[in-house]
């Protein structure tokens, strides 16, 4: 008896000291011409194996890359950037927030000189699941009242 009180209180602490020895987890993001796709783990490698595993599945053609690691993951979005003649996927990740993601991508098209125009994607919340897509848009600084590409 005595040693079952002695041991209660140890007993209710140690699910906290196996999560505060886990690795964080992070989230790993893949890309090709046609998707972009993420998968979460606290191994890197196995993360971006997975991310890179489900754009080969959603762009089967088309040859898929590794762009972005963050650990922990936090908040994560993705936009596109438009420039004069093509366009790319800028991906943030690790931020503290929805808000932080949008003021950071925000930030990212007003200094980039050479972008026409940047359009939110989707907002991903620290658990990997897409939580919003936004569908805003913000000019880039490079429109100076000229026409802007066909975003569709």
């Amino acid at each position: 008896m005595r040693l079952a009180v002695l041991l209660a209180p140890v007993t209710a602490f140690l699910p906290m000291l196996a999560e505060a020895g886990s690795a964080p987890v992070g989230i790993a993001f893949a890309q090709s011409e046609a998707a972009t796709t993420w998968c979460r783990d606290a191994d890197p490698a196995k993360a971006i194996a997975c991310a890179t595993a489900k754009c080969r599945g959603e762009a089967a053609s088309v040859t898929c890359y590794p762009t972005r690691w963050c650990a922990p993951a936090g908040w994560s979005g993705l936009m596109v950037a438009w420039l004069p003649e093509f366009h790319s996927t800028i991906i943030v990740c690790g931020a503290s927030g929805a808000a932080a993601v949008l003021a950071a991508l925000k930030g990212l098209c007003d200094a980039s000189a050479e972008l026409t125009r940047c359009d939110m994607v989707s907002v991903v919340d620290p658990n990997g699941i897409e939580v919003a897509k936004p569908g805003e848009s913000w000019p880039g600084p490079a429109t100076a009242g000229g026409s802007m590409p066909d975003a569709r």
